[in-house]
This record gives C-alpha cells, structure tokens and sequence, in this order.
C-alpha cells in the first residue's frame, strides 16, 4: 500500500490512504490517511467521486470484501484486487469481472523467471490482462540481439524497443527507429512478455516469410538512393542491395517481416523506385 501510495503521489495525483492504525508522522508526510475500520472509512475517502480504488491488504477475503463494498458504492471507478493464492484469484476474476485481480505471487514469479536470464528487470506493467516486463539488455559480443536491426528484434522476438543506449553515449533515444543497428556495448529497454525473453534468450526468432519485388528505378539518382533504403531497412550488405537494383526487375533476396516489408515499399516508392509485397511463402 504504501508503494502504490508512493507512486500516485510522484504522479501528482489525488490519493488517500486508509490504514487500520494511524502511521507515523514521519512516514508519508505528504499522504492524507483516513484510520479505522476499512470498510467503514470508504466513505470518508470521498469513494463516491473516486477515478479508482486499489486494495491491498494482506487478507485476501478482506480484499474481496472491501472490493465488492466499492464496487456497490461507485460502480464506475477503476477497482484492483490484491489476492496471493492462483485458485482464489481465478475466482475473484470469475465472481467480479469488473476488477483487475493481480495475484502477488504470480506476478512475482514471472518476475524471477525473467531475471533468472540475467537481466535487469526494471519494473512490470499490466496491460490488458497480461504482465508486462520492463527489460534491459547490455548488448555482448555473440549474444543473440548483436547486429540485428530493432526491427527484426521487435517483430522476431515479439518486443517493444523503447530506449536505446548508443555505446557510451549517454543521451538514450526514447523510441528508437526501426533501423537502428544493435552493436556491442549498447543498451535496449523493450517492454516484453515472459515468453519473449526466454525466446531472445534462446535466439529463437519468429520466421520472416514476406518478399519485396522491386520492377523499376526512374533514374540512376534511384538506383543509388533505393540501394541506400534496401541496406538501411533490411540489414543486407551494401554490394548486394546494389546488385539488385542494377538488376530489375528482381524479387529482394531477402525474406523480411511484413511490417518491415511494407516499410520498405513505402520508403522506395519515395525514392521514386516502384516496388510492391509480393505476400506470405
């Protein structure tokens, strides 16, 4: 409690605290507590108006109870259920699908997992039902995230890129391009699911399977910056992206992701290369 307390009040938000006892004066000075009996002090914590009502005592059928008593009271505020046991948690879900049930044991458990591949797990999130792992990554020499582009570590290991570390520099890139190249000593943070980082712990990337056809360049200023756009999206080595432009009609020699595919189109369309995705093989 006085965690999530702690992280309403660094986000300059409205909270109020109810505690059974009263805390020190020097614990928390800038949280309004309302004391005595949780369930009865509700309505002394303004729960009419309330945006949202987190619950995280350490008796679960407490929880429950306190959840389903805001719920009857202000059934538009956002309700979060602290529970310890996965059987009870389903249940909590199941008799109250309003409210987000976040069993502790389980989230701190995908949390080991993690971090038992020797990463540095910042923080975790819950989005849409799903636990959310804020990971960073030092990038090492023969490691499985070395000379990829960040495209094909977020489409390959189902990650999001969120800041990048650039050797030493010590300006991070918030949201870093696709075609940013990963090499030894930079840093990545990437939002990711548990079974993401066993699968970059692994080097086990999801297939690419889409192919770019390229028919014709308008001129040789084309061919010189479609050759530039091939090697900067796809990560193929300069002398072939030129061979294939001076070779068109040609099919790319290079299965992308598709995301990363209908990049590519759209960046040589630009260069006023005409270029299309042939589809899925």
């Amino acid at each position: 409690g006085r965690g999530v307390s702690q992280f309403f009040l660094r986000l300059n938000q409205a909270v109020v605290g109810i505690h059974e006892d009263p805390l020190e004066s020097t614990e928390m000075p800038d949280l309004p507590v309302v004391v005595g009996n949780l369930a009865n002090s509700l309505q002394r914590a303004n729960l009419e108006t309330a945006r949202g009502v987190v619950i995280c005592t350490n008796d679960e059928i407490a929880n429950l109870e306190i959840g389903m008593i805001a719920h009857s009271t202000n059934p538009n505020c956002n309700l979060v259920i602290r529970t310890f046991d996965p059987s009870f948690s389903d249940n909590v879900d199941q008799l109250l699908p309003y409210a987000s049930v976040l069993c502790a044991y389980e989230l701190a458990a995908q949390v080991y997992v993690a971090a038992a591949f020797g990463e540095n797990i910042a923080t975790l999130l819950r989005l849409d039902g799903r636990t959310i792992i804020v990971t960073e990554y030092q990038v090492e020499a023969g490691d499985t995230l070395g000379g990829l582009l960040l495209s094909e570590v977020a489409y390959g290991y189902g990650v999001v890129p969120i800041l990048h570390h650039k050797g030493e520099d010590p300006t991070p890139t918030l949201l870093p391009p696709d075609d940013r190249r990963l090499e030894v000593g930079d840093r990545l943070t990437v939002l990711a699911s548990s079974d993401s980082l066993q699968r970059i712990e692994r080097g086990i990337r999801a297939p690419q399977t889409w192919r770019v056809r390229i028919e014709k360049a308008a001129s040789s200023g084309a061919i010189f910056d479609g050759t530039r756009v091939i090697t900067r999206i796809t990560n193929l080595e300069p002398h072939i992206a030129n061979e294939t432009m001076h070779n068109l009609p040609s099919a790319l020699p290079k299965q992308l992701y598709k995301h990363q595919a209908l990049r590519l189109v759209r960046s040589l369309r630009k260069t006023m290369v005409t270029a299309y995705v042939v589809g899925e093989e």
